[in-house]
């Protein structure tokens, strides 16, 4: 394998390309331990051993640590993995291996994002927001159904609703109806259902 270029233009990270293709990413001083240059060749033995020992073990250190300090979507850490410069085989692999140990799951992650946000967000806002993380939309339905169909609790919408409407307006029974018609259509842009926005506006006014 050919050695065809030595990229150094990314900052602590050189890219090496063999045979005219990307293949991973090193450290300025794993490059000069290697003895890589352009123009070089090594063995195809020598590729996998450093996949083996040194970017596939990056890469698990990698997704541990951004999954360290808060939950990730399975996407979201996948997406952030190629980001990084980590190949498609590499990043699956890491994957794997964090998924493994439990560390990635969607539907809890769907479970703490619903109900963190249920009391200041929509129902619909929620749900796209998991969908473009990539949430599978059986576990985005399970999440909302576990959050917004107790018996034992106001409708988390109904309370949104509330909260969105005491920080526009101080005494909704004051205004008049153009007002009222702005404050409608402005919920109602946010995602929240039209008959529990009229709902608690009248037991407001």
């Amino acid at each position: 394998m050919v050695i065809t270029r030595v990229d150094a233009s990314h900052k602590n990270k050189i890219h090496i390309y063999l045979d005219g293709e990307y293949a991973f990413f090193l450290s300025p001083r794993e490059v000069q331990q290697l003895k890589l240059v352009e123009g070089g060749e090594v063995p195809d033995s020598f590729y996998e051993a450093v996949l083996e020992d040194i970017i596939l073990p990056r890469a698990k250190q990698k997704a541990l640590s951004l999954l360290k300090f808060m939950d990730r979507t399975e996407l979201e850490l996948r997406d952030r993995l190629s980001a990084a410069g980590y190949s498609q085989d590499i990043v699956e692999r890491a994957i794997r291996y964090v998924d493994g140990y439990g560390y990635l799951n969607d539907g809890r992650l769907a479970s703490a994002y619903v109900r963190t946000r249920k009391s200041t967000k929509s129902k619909l806002v929620i749900k796209m927001e998991l969908k473009q993380k990539g949430v599978d939309p059986k576990l985005i339905e399970l999440a909302l159904s576990e959050e917004y169909d107790a018996d034992d609790q106001e409708d988390p919408e109904i309370t949104a609703i509330k909260k969105a409407v005491a920080k526009k307006v101080k005494s909704p029974g004051d205004m008049d109806y153009g007002a009222r018609q702005k404050l409608i259509a402005s919920l109602y842009r946010k995602g929240f259902d039209i008959g529990k926005i009229k709902q608690v506006l009248n037991q407001e006014l």
